[in-house]
């Protein structure tokens, strides 16, 4: 016998006081509640309830085994509810990201995310450096490139894409360059990674060394050089956006743009994601299908 509906029936007919009233909660009938604590005390064989002039009363052993039951009923409605609440993202979660690309693309949605989780609380760092996920404790990393580590799970979100530009004054100083080799012959702004000048990547995997006397390791170093009209340089596209939008700066050469690098949501493989971790990934996940190239 499949005693849980009729330890329900029990319950519920005790609690309203009679049948009628168990029956009216439920939506059914006076007498399937009575069949049900029939049944159970059948199964019992030990009288549970009796009809009083008030409505059901229960008797010496029935009144102890309601405690008990009503005890058990109650543990398990606790305990549905904590997981319940346990589902609902709430705690800290420790973010990383690249300085530029946090920046200018994750710390403007924070606000965002903030309305839609108040109960997630964000840790975030802003740093260029290889972070070690585990090591350090971070929930969720954007990654920019690819990247081979059997420890973790990624989300692609889009693709971290340069281009070429200049100041509108630098330009008709030096003219627009229309071809790679016209590109060879301009002032260049460099990108220094580890103290080297980064090769600007061409279509069809050639590359160009950057030559000029202007170079810096950041690329809001190399916007300012960039608006100050000291050169050309090859800057993500989300650090000039809104200037090229203002005519602040001008992009060109545009077919000959790299494809660019792939940009992924990065957490721990090998386990099912907390309500917190879930909430920031999805949420960073659709923000980026309209604010990030694809």
């Amino acid at each position: 016998m499949e005693i849980w509906p009729y330890l329900q029936a029990f319950i519920q007919s005790v609690r309203s006081g009679s049948f009628s009233a168990a029956a009216r909660e439920a939506g059914t009938t006076p007498s399937a509640f009575s069949k049900k604590v029939a049944k159970l005390e059948a199964h019992l064989n030990l009288r549970l309830v009796v009809r009083g002039v008030h409505g059901l009363e229960l008797t010496p052993e029935g009144l102890e085994f309601f405690h008990r039951v009503r005890q058990a009923f109650d543990d398990i409605e606790d305990a549905c509810a904590q997981a319940t609440r346990a589902t609902v993202p709430r705690g800290r979660v420790r973010v990383s990201a690249p300085r530029d690309l946090g920046r200018l693309w994750l710390m403007p949605r924070i606000a965002s995310f903030a309305q839609a989780w108040p109960q997630v609380e964000l840790e975030v760092s802003l740093s260029d450096q290889f972070v070690d996920l585990i090591a350090e404790r971070v929930d969720v990393a954007v990654r920019v490139g690819t990247f081979e580590d059997g420890r973790l799970a990624r989300r692609r979100i889009g693709r971290l894409r340069r281009c070429f530009c200049a100041s509108p004054a630098y330009l008709r100083a030096r003219g627009t360059p229309r071809t790679i080799e016209e590109l060879a012959g301009h002032v260049h702004l460099a990108y220094l990674r580890g103290g080297l000048r980064v090769p600007w990547q061409l279509p069809g995997g050639g590359q160009l060394e950057p030559r000029g006397p202007f170079a810096a390791d950041s690329n809001d170093a190399l916007r300012q050089l960039l608006l100050d009209g000291l050169g050309i340089a090859s800057v993500p596209e989300l650090s000039v956006a809104e200037d090229v939008k203002r005519g602040r700066l001008e992009v060109f050469l545009e077919d000959m743009s790299e494809e660019g690098l792939p940009i992924s949501l990065a957490f721990v493989r090998g386990r099912p994601l907390a309500p917190r971790i879930r909430a920031v990934v999805d949420f960073f996940a659709e923000a980026a299908r309209t604010s990030l190239p694809q």
